[in-house]
């Protein structure tokens, strides 16, 4: 009998992990990376990386645009995400003895929970398919948040050029960077949706919409850093517009894309977030561990999402079930990535980047394990994700 393929993709990142340890310094040393001398690469890696990965997920999001549909990912994405890097960075300062903005700043780069395994329902046999669509959703946008909520604490502590009296500009930069993101987004998916149906109204050319699809994410990214927005979440947005043929009440059952353009999504984003593992497994032979730094991983993980999923939903009305999935989702993996080289790379001194690396590194691993344990029993993937 095959495995799911929610069981494929566990054993999959937990492989993709072993071989880049084992190309890495810890192992045959045939990749040498290092956050530290090799920031400005390993950031472009992750920032292409977060791009594919959400526009692919944008894609495949199929999600009604209802706001009944959209209140608990919006609630998790927003209300939950910054409770868990608050939470945090509360245990950062208790546990890993850091000051509280250094421990702000690792907050919310461990905060984003995986896009890409949530999306692929790695859950347990009782999780339904609306929990695995809702953890998708609020992957996506709490992935497009964290970079511009980590370029809010580094200009909050000096390190964007940012004078500490200039705290309620920057606030508003990085609300402008986030709605003109979302705007910006909207627009270019509709417009790019609109034009596949001028060019091509019968659906018949396959290449042609992959081309202009996929094109759609450089024009999004593009048009969202000339006008200084958020291009992540602008990617994200038009990811969805184009999936939905760019109407807030397109009948999802007339698919707007080819099945095709969703498959091509589907593989593409796997292989890059596996690519990204495959990094992180190669990135450990130069990390300093300490013991201090797995109990703040499992404190993240195991006590600290629980509680900020249900101080983030309230009393949002959920089945036991979905309840539990949503809870116990503790995937991490390319959006830490890309915050932490991005941190690193603006002036942090160097004994607090070694730890920051560390404690953040040692959370992508223990969740990606954690992650593929819980996918151990027979699940199935959402209605929002392909079936490869």
């Amino acid at each position: 009998m095959e495995a799911p393929p929610s069981r494929r993709q566990a054993g999959a990142a937990v492989i993709a992990l072993g071989i880049g340890w084992l190309l890495g310094p810890g192992g045959l040393g045939f990749l040498r990376p290092a956050l530290m001398e090799d920031g400005g690469l390993v950031e472009s890696v992750g920032e292409m990386a977060l791009l594919v990965c959400l526009f692919c997920i944008g894609l495949r999001l199929r999600m009604p645009l209802a706001l009944s549909c959209w209140r608990t990912p919006l609630r998790l994405s927003t209300l939950s995400f910054l409770v868990t890097a608050v939470l945090a960075a509360a245990a950062g300062h208790l546990v890993l003895n850091m000051s509280l903005t250094h421990a702000l700043l690792l907050g919310f780069i461990v905060a984003p929970t995986e896009a890409v395994f949530a999306s692929d329902g790695h859950f347990p046999t009782e999780a339904d398919d609306d929990a695995a669509v809702t953890l998708a959703a609020e992957s996506g946008i709490n992935n497009g948040l964290a970079p511009a909520a980590v370029g809010w604490v580094l200009g909050m502590i000096g390190l964007l050029g940012t004078d500490s009296q200039a705290i309620g500009s920057l606030s508003l930069l990085v609300a402008w960077a986030v709605l003109g993101g979302v705007l910006l987004g909207w627009l270019i998916g509709a417009g790019m949706a609109r034009a596949i149906t001028l060019l091509d109204p019968e659906r018949q050319a396959d290449f042609l919409e992959e081309t202009v699809v996929f094109s759609t994410a450089a024009l999004a990214y593009g048009a969202a850093l000339a006008l200084r927005a958020d291009g992540f979440m602008a990617v994200f947005i038009a990811g969805i517009a184009l999936s939905h043929g760019g109407r807030l009440r397109h009948p999802l059952r007339n698919r707007p894309l080819m099945p095709r353009v969703a498959r091509v999504a589907a593989v593409l984003e796997r292989v890059t977030w596996l690519g990204v593992i495959v990094l992180v497994g190669a990135l450990l032979g130069n990390v300093e561990f300490h013991a201090r730094m797995l109990v703040f991983a499992l404190l993240l993980l195991l006590l600290l999402r629980p509680l900020a999923v249900r101080l983030g939903l309230g009393q949002v009305a959920m089945s036991a079930a979905q309840w539990r999935t949503v809870a116990w989702c503790c995937s991490r993996g390319v959006a830490p990535v890309y915050c932490l080289a991005f941190a690193l790379n603006h002036g942090l001194s160097a004994p607090f980047a070694r730890e920051l690396t560390g404690a953040t590194l040692v959370v992508v691993v223990t969740s990606v394990i954690a992650s593929a344990i819980a996918a151990l029993p027979l699940s199935r993937p959402s209605p929002g994700t392909v079936d490869l």
